[in-house]
């Protein structure tokens, strides 16, 4: 019919640039600035605090497991800030096996071997920088996760996955972390691709804008449950209440290992200065089927008591080239190696 849209593009008239990393400790006028203080004296966390915001870290597993600005609390009691490497597998990964032949990654034994905190100065601005290092003898890594923290809670993650050279382990599905926010925590606002799910394989269906959608809106409740709801090419993403507290994620530095055609190979699957991300009222493990289809339907699996916030540094395509057996062009995987994911928490309000 006449009107009907045949086929569309995008034209870049300014290159996108992340923002700095800067973590500025921002004083009032006529008001002293206001430092990060660390409390380690705790038997089960250490604590920071500073204007408005107070934060603990578990000693037992090193983790953010409380984070509270202005009296609202970023983090579902009992829950944490943890790494994440596996996604729900969807019907083309299963019919490659990827459920099983990934699945050293699906909860690998993370052992916490050192815990630090300390205040340094960077760029003259006093942070608090706590540190967290983990053996991963699953899949012969290392891991370090540290956390770089300004006076009005402002959080640089730095996560740094370190592998064994010519070690026999399989791809990732994703590399990233994992949040649950309280469940009313679920309005999402986002620069990127949208407004419908899209992935490193399957993303120029959606045109880059900003878009705002709720947690029941990103998930699709495909026959079978299994991943929905990724977002690609992010450049900020929001995550508030209805109140428009909460959070914003930003990211600026790419991943490793710097060989050149590992870059070029993996721009996609690994943009520099983008992410991906996702909000669902839907636990990963709940939408996984275990090693072999259990043939339940989307109405069947129970829905999250909080706000699955999922940012990730690269996640692997989804392929579709057939659904029994082959896997994403090379280009969308994601091999065994060095990756290095940073990106800033920061604290929103209305």
């Amino acid at each position: 019919p006449a009107g009907s849209v045949v086929a569309k593009d995008q034209l870049v008239l300014n290159p996108y640039k992340a923002p700095a990393m800067d973590l500025k400790n921002v004083a009032e006028t006529n008001q002293q600035v206001v430092e990060p203080q660390i409390n380690p004296n705790y038997p089960d966390y250490i604590a920071v605090e500073g204007n408005g915001f107070y934060m603990e870290f578990s000693k037992r597993n090193g983790y953010l497991d409380r984070y509270d600005v202005n009296g609202v609390s970023m983090l579902k009691e009992g829950e944490a800030l943890t790494p994440n490497f596996w996604r729900a597998p969807t019907d083309n990964d299963m019919g490659a096996s990827l459920q099983k032949k990934f699945k050293a990654w699906r909860n690998p034994t993370m052992t916490l071997t050192s815990l630090s905190a300390e205040t340094i100065e960077q760029q003259k601005v006093k942070v608090a920088v706590v540190k967290a290092d983990y053996d991963m003898p699953d899949v012969q890594a290392k891991l370090t996760l540290t956390y770089y923290i300004n006076a009005e809670g402002t959080i640089k993650v730095d996560e740094k996955l370190q592998t064994t050279p010519d070690a026999k382990v399989s791809d990732l599905f994703r590399v990233g972390l994992v949040m649950q926010l309280p469940y009313s925590m679920d309005k999402s606002n986002f620069y990127g691709r949208g407004p419908i799910e899209n992935y490193a394989d399957r993303y120029l269906s959606e045109n880059i804008g900003i878009y705002s959608q709720t947690a029941d809106q990103q998930f699709y409740p495909y026959v079978r449950p299994q991943e929905t709801g990724l977002k690609s090419q992010i450049r900020w993403w929001k995550q508030t209440d209805s109140e428009g507290n909460g959070l914003q994620i930003t990211r600026e530095v790419q991943l490793k290992p710097t060989d050149r055609m590992y870059r070029q190979q993996n721009e996609a699957v690994a943009p520099a200065n983008l992410f991906y991300a996702s909000a669902l009222h839907y636990n990963i493990e709940d939408l996984s089927e275990g090693d072999e289809k259990a043939q339940r339907h989307s109405p069947e699996v129970p829905r999250s008591k909080y706000t699955v916030l999922s940012i990730d540094g690269a996640h692997m395509g989804l392929g579709c080239i057939d659904s029994w057996g082959a896997l994403p062009l090379q280009q969308y995987r994601l091999p065994y190696g060095d990756y290095n994911f940073r990106f800033v928490i920061t604290p929103v309000k209305k």
